[in-house]
């Protein structure tokens, strides 16, 4: 009866802890802020990643245009992310594209990149 329930436990973990090898990996980045710059200030990933944003207390994170991002406007896109100064919040990356975003008060300084694959 003991090696029955032995035998048991053992199927149960390799059933529960396998894993398909063509399943999606998704990633989880962080992006901080250091001064006047968001750390990193490009990150490369996948739809489907997790980007974590802890921003200082001064700082915001607004999602922009292209053409904001090179001008340095700070007129967030509309249903663009947006994050509070000194907030901690993610978003999932849903689609392929370049993210622009900046920081509002210290433009032209304080601009950040997500490219996704």
């Amino acid at each position: 009866m003991r090696i029955y329930n032995i035998f048991f436990l053992l199927s149960i973990l390799l059933f529960s802890c396998s894993k398909e090898i063509d399943e999606p990996i998704n990633n989880t980045n962080i992006i901080t802020t250091s001064g006047l710059n968001f750390i990193p200030e490009i990150i490369y990933c996948n739809v489907g990643d997790t980007i974590y944003f802890e921003l200082g207390s001064t700082h915001n994170a607004v999602e922009v245009s292209e053409t904001n991002y090179n001008t340095n406007s700070s007129v967030p896109i509309e249903n663009g992310f947006e994050f509070g100064f000194g907030e901690s919040n993610f978003i999932i990356i849903n689609q392929t594209k370049t993210y622009y975003y900046v920081c509002t008060p210290h433009l032209p300084s304080m601009k950040g990149k997500i490219i996704v694959n």
